[in-house]
């Protein structure tokens, strides 16, 4: 009995694996990644900055103390917020002088940035700068947004 011989390449299918939709995904998560990364964190209470001819923008800051207008804080006239690494509300003003006694025994020469309201009043202002100054603070800055030029 004779059989018939097939060829037998015909009978292997080659295998190969499509890259496209591999690649489509590394691009998708390449996008993905590189988007949500490049967000700014920026503040998250909110307060209204005063407007300033001189604004300058800072480099960099060390820690930052936020004073809201309103009910709450140590003396119910808008709360207070220390930051440095997360945001800390303040319930006295022993406890903003220990926060800010300790930012400075860490960073001697570190920048405490002070954010006002514009409505707040300036004596809480300088009650703020007192007792920074009263723990040895020496490099501060009070936040203020650019004034817009006037039209001519």
């Amino acid at each position: 009995m004779k059989f018939k011989r097939r060829n037998n390449q015909s009978k292997w299918i080659k295998a190969s694996i499509d890259l496209t939709p591999l690649i489509d995904v590394v691009f998708q998560l390449l996008l993905f990644f590189m988007l949500t990364s490049t967000f700014v964190v920026t503040a998250s209470i909110p307060v209204e900055l005063s407007k300033s001819d001189s604004a300058e923008q800072l480099e960099q800051k060390d820690a930052t103390v936020t004073l809201r207008y309103g009910e709450g804080g140590p003396d119910n006239q808008g709360e207070i917020y220390y930051t440095e690494d997360n945001e800390v509300p303040i319930k006295s003003w022993h406890e903003l002088t220990r926060a800010l006694e300790n930012f400075y025994q860490r960073k001697p020469e570190g920048l405490l940035l002070i954010r006002p309201d514009r409505r707040v009043p300036t004596e809480r202002l300088v009650k703020i700068l007192g007792i920074a100054n009263s723990v040895g603070i020496k490099h501060y800055g009070i936040a203020a947004v650019p004034a817009e030029e006037e039209v001519k």
